[in-house]
């Protein structure tokens, strides 16, 4: 019987492939699934699922608390994604995000119209963040589960480490940098940062910067894919380690 995780994963990619149906060209797949730990300890566990067909990606997603952080709280967060990709140039057409805490639930919908966010729609509705950006300011941002997809796919070794993503989540503006790093011998890594930039509160951005480092290994396909994520997180050092 197929394990729990892998149920999952083919029903994200089912859903994902359902979205690029009317695509055209060479289809490639993409699915992971990273534990993520803080200070050592399980706490969570990341899921993805993407396809691309031609210009057109789609991407579903999960994160959900695990091992004791589940003990304590539980909370998921499931997303979806799909839009058109030119290179390395992502532009996604519609957003969705799902939050599960306990027996309440929230969705945002952000959609984008030639690049540029509209102003998300919030399911219960609730006030305006005061800090929040202007979206019509956002032209060229990516939604959060694009710059997951983006980041941690594989992909040829020479587009690895490259490249800056502006992240809007319907509140902030972030961005996320790689650039190449030395690693271990016959390790290609990365090292990067997260910087928030705009609609975090002042006591956020006493710590703008959030420093990480990518190690990728081979895929069968002759293509490398990220492996393992160290970085600095809010709650301490962290990791993201691939199954």
């Amino acid at each position: 019987m197929p394990r729990p995780r892998h149920l999952l994963l083919a029903l994200l990619l089912a859903l994902a492939a359902a979205q690029t149906a009317r695509a055209a060209g060479n289809e490639q797949r993409d699915e992971a699934v990273f534990d993520f730990y803080v200070k050592g300890f399980r706490v969570g566990l990341l899921v993805f699922a993407g396809v691309q067909s031609g210009d057109y990606y789609a991407v579903n997603g999960r994160f959900a608390t695990a091992g004791l952080a589940s003990l304590i709280k539980t909370i998921r967060y499931d997303a979806t994604v799909h839009g058109t990709v030119s290179g390395d140039t992502y532009r996604p057409d519609a957003y969705e995000l799902t939050t599960h805490r306990g027996k309440r639930q929230t969705v945002q919908t952000i959609g984008f119209r030639n690049g540029t966010p509209q102003a998300p729609v919030e399911n219960p509705p609730h006030a305006p963040d005061p800090e929040a950006v202007n979206p019509a300011t956002q032209t060229g941002a990516v939604d959060a589960l694009t710059a997951i997809y983006a980041t941690l796919r594989k992909l040829p070794e020479d587009k690895a480490c490259q490249g800056t993503l502006t992240i809007y989540d319907g509140v902030r503006r972030a961005t996320l940098t790689l650039w190449p790093a030395d690693g271990p011998k016959g390790v290609l890594a990365c090292g990067g940062e997260y910087r928030r930039v705009a609609g975090y509160s002042k006591e956020d951005m006493a710590e703008p910067v959030f420093p990480f480092r990518m190690s990728y290994a081979p895929t069968r396909s002759g293509e490398v894919e990220v492996s393992e994520i160290d970085m600095s997180s809010i709650y301490g050092r962290a990791s993201l380690k691939r199954r």
